[in-house]
């Protein structure tokens, strides 16, 4: 004989699900019960992912014994170099993918315990991202100059770069709307940010 648990009383309904998936233990998911901003979000995060590596660093400017030069040769990822330049675009790509990650942890496997709650580590991650984007803007990788050149040549910034930088802009400001929306408590000085967004 086996144990059920006893009926519902009349009138009462089941606890909803969790935010974002199925009830825990269902072995099922429904797309549909994520919120088109969680989607959002993750889209961001693989859209950066993606354009990181489409001529994300193209072309070559400069001085070159007391001369500008530019050129339109060559094309590298946003992988190619942390030093030299390269740093914060590379955290950059970093952050907002892990950011995109975690979030897709927290909506899939609802199980999975992290240390710090999806949404706040989003909002963290997404904005230090757009961060070092910018600054990468002025901050570049340099190029070696040949032995015995006065050179000062840093890389230009190809397509991929500007279309990782909106796409990141764009996930830090959904992850700050969805982290309001479920009213999740922000560290410092990011639980003073004006309720944007409905």
């Amino acid at each position: 004989m086996t144990f059920q648990p006893p009926p519902p009383p009349p009138g009462s309904t089941p606890p909803p699900p969790p935010p974002g998936g199925a009830p825990r233990g269902s072995g099922s998911f429904d797309p549909k019960s994520v919120n088109p901003l969680d989607w959002g979000i993750i889209g961001t995060g693989v859209l950066a992912f993606i354009f990181s590596f489409v001529d994300f660093y193209s072309g070559v400017s400069g001085s070159v014994g007391g001369r500008h030069v530019s050129t339109g040769a060559g094309s590298w990822t946003a992988w190619h170099t942390i030093f030299g330049g390269g740093f914060f675009a590379w955290f950059a790509m970093l952050f907002a993918v892990v950011a995109a990650i975690l979030l897709a942890v927290q909506m899939f496997q609802p199980q999975v315990s992290l240390r710090v709650p999806a949404r706040v580590a989003g909002v963290i991650l997404f904005a230090v991202a757009t961060v070092f984007e910018i600054i990468a803007i002025f901050v570049t990788p340099g190029i070696e100059a040949p032995l015995g050149v006065d050179a000062d040549v840093s890389v230009d910034h190809g397509v991929g770069f500007w279309i990782s930088l909106i796409v990141i802009v764009v996930g830090a400001v959904l992850s700050l709307m969805r982290a309001q929306q479920t009213n999740t408590a922000l560290p410092g000085p990011l639980s003073n940010i004006p309720k944007i967004g409905s």
